[in-house]
């Protein structure tokens, strides 16, 4: 059965945030009807389906990315109310109130402190940022405890299980988490201040710290080359796994976790050629938990079950409960649609020479649902970041494309997260340069290798994606038009216009103003001899990537005599959310590409 426009218009990211307690699982799931996200639960070993919890939008606005929206405190929920970042409470009679709200304020990174009654979040202002302690501000008018602060960026914290030690995460201009980052251990005192704190700074990125058994705090560190477990509370951190791969994605956001460590057991994942595999160690034994490697986006352990959100090849985001000696419990997600397993992603891996001796740029192919000898146009997708990622996952709009004749290639150039450090760092000041090369020589081995129609090339990206996907349009006669989806069109204008959490990226990825002006497609368009084609995407309450950018990058290119279309919606942000809105904005880029039909 072929897929709809409703069917492509489906977000892949549709669960997110997994926590557990004694009783329950919890997890965000984006609503079909908004685009939101809001709070489910199941209660384990209960015959009953889960259950929405919250549904009003959950959501977190610090770093504009969020993270950490919600946590669990002994009976209660506390959570984050998206549209005003209030710090609401829905306690266990299913009524809710207000904890914290201030003026032009986010918070993010919740977690819960039970032994005290009170939460620990990320707290962001104009001023800054800072770790803050909350108690109900119904038992205390001075509900609010300054934890830590100085730092320009913190991470989610995290408390020991016995509630005496906290650890977190905290990182500086012009650095990013996955440039260099600090790791932070403390005592939590009787009056809940911080004392006897220790830090580590191994000079290169630290994410997602975890208490294991014994208060064993446990971190992700790349200082080897790689993103690998290490227990740093020792006399010499200890590595835990040495397999030289990445076991955890790039850090956009707050609270994630992709490893956690219990006495009896560990989950984590590793990152081989861009596809994520789920391990369980249990005493001398490893078990691999997906039967193909996909996307690991988020786990939680509880002596009921070992929980994953994963995505695979033959369908979207899916909670699964893993038991011991019993099959997996699918509980969320995409597990019933049959279009989904009659559309499996069959990519293809892709790989080609370029830079210097010993690099390569890599990808993956998906072939379009037609004749092997008929050649057919190609649809080539750049993802944002530039240190995201793509996966071999089902995406329904890739499959909807391959319907429509058109083969697909996700690209991950250099910079690119999930492949080690070094691979990152290829990109450091070379933004707008190795990145369009890695597209085209790509490309290229593609055709040569595939039945392409090299007259109907088209590119697409998002936010980091669209500054590429508009400079290879401009650099090369290989792509007849390109699709930025909110992407940057002018560094030096973002530079001055952007949020705070990005204020120092472009330093890194380009250099001093004068190569920001000279690396953007707004400044290299004036140097193209040839009309160009562009369908312009954008939010208008985007605070990342601003409205004006694209507005002007389209009448740059009307003024060159070529043909440029943007789509702005008004009430969306740094994505496309709203069912409406997505649907709404691929049927005009499938309308796009087939105007050269």
């Amino acid at each position: 059965m072929p897929l709809t426009l409703a069917d492509a218009a489906e977000p892949t990211d549709t669960l997110a945030e997994l926590q557990s307690d004694a009783r329950a699982v919890y997890w965000l799931a984006r609503s079909t009807q908004t685009g939101s996200m809001q709070l489910w639960q199941w209660r384990a070993e209960s015959n009953k389906p889960p259950c929405c919890v919250i549904e009003n939008a959950v959501g977190s606005r610090v770093n504009q990315y969020g993270g950490g929206s919600y946590t669990l405190l002994l009976d209660s929920i506390l959570w984050v109310r998206q549209h005003d970042q209030a710090i609401m409470q829905l306690d266990h009679r299913g009524a809710d109130h207000c904890w914290q709200k201030r003026p032009k304020t986010a918070y993010g990174g919740l977690c819960a402190d039970p032994k005290r009654q009170r939460i620990i979040v990320v707290e962001e202002d104009q001023q800054g940022q800072r770790l803050v302690a909350f108690t109900d501000c119904k038992r205390t008018d001075n509900n609010r405890q300054v934890l830590a602060e100085g730092a320009d960026f913190y991470g989610a914290a995290v408390l020991s299980d016995d509630g005496n030690y906290l650890a977190w995460v905290s990182w500086s201009l012009p650095h990013m988490p996955w440039q260099r980052s600090q790791l932070h251990l403390a005592r939590v005192t009787a009056t809940g201040k911080l004392d006897l704190s220790e830090h580590w700074d191994f000079g290169a990125a630290i994410s997602q710290p975890q208490f294991g058994p014994r208060n064993a705090l446990i971190c992700m560190s790349d200082h080897a080359g790689w993103w690998q477990p290490w227990q740093v509370n020792l006399t010499t951190p200890l590595c835990l796994s040495n397999a030289p791969v990445d076991h955890i994605t790039t850090p956009w956001q707050l609270g994630e976790r992709q490893h956690a460590w219990r006495n009896d057991r560990q989950l984590y994942c590793q990152l081989h050629q861009g596809a994520a595999q789920l391990y369980r160690h249990c005493g001398q034994q490893v078990e691999a938990l997906l039967p193909t490697p996909g996307r690991v986006a988020s786990i939680a352990l509880a002596k009921h079950g070992d929980y994953a959100i994963v995505q695979s090849a033959t369908c979207g985001a899916q909670l699964i409960c893993f038991t011991a000696n019993h099959p997996n419990r699918y509980l969320a997600g995409n597990v019933t649609n049959g279009l989904v397993t009659k559309n499996p992603a069959i990519a293809q891996w892709l790989e080609t020479p370029v830079g210097k001796k010993g690099e390569t740029v890599h990808g993956f192919f998906y072939s379009a649902s037609v004749s092997a000898h008929r050649i057919a146009p190609l649809i080539v997708r750049v993802h944002g970041g530039p240190t995201a990622a793509t996966y071999p996952i089902y995406d329904p709009l890739v499959a909807y494309w391959q319907q429509q004749g058109f083969h697909v290639l996700d690209i991950n150039p250099r910079g690119s997260g999930n492949f080690g450090r070094r691979y990152r760092e290829c990109l450091a000041g070379q933004w707008g340069i190795s990145d369009t090369d890695d597209v085209i020589a790509l490309v290229n081995a593609a055709c040569a290798r595939f039945a392409i129609d090299t007259t109907r090339c088209f590119i697409r990206g998002q936010s980091a994606g669209g500054f590429t996907a508009l400079n290879a349009l401009i650099t090369t006669p290989l792509f007849a038009a390109a699709t930025s989806l909110y992407g940057v069109t002018d560094a030096l204008t973002l530079a001055a216009q952007t949020h705070r959490f990005e204020s120092g990226y472009l330093s890194w990825l380009i250099g001093e103003r004068p190569l920001l002006a000279r690396r953007s497609p707004a400044y290299q368009i004036t140097r193209c001899q040839r009309p160009l084609r562009a369908l312009f995407i954008q939010g208008g309450k985007d605070a990342v990537v601003v409205p004006e950018q694209t507005q002007a990058m389209a009448r740059y290119i009307e003024k060159q005599e070529g043909r440029a279309k943007t789509l702005l919606f008004d009430n969306e942000y740094h994505g496309i959310r709203h069912p409406y809105a997505r649907q709404t904005m691929l049927a005009s880029e499938l309308a796009f590409y087939q105007q050269d039909g």
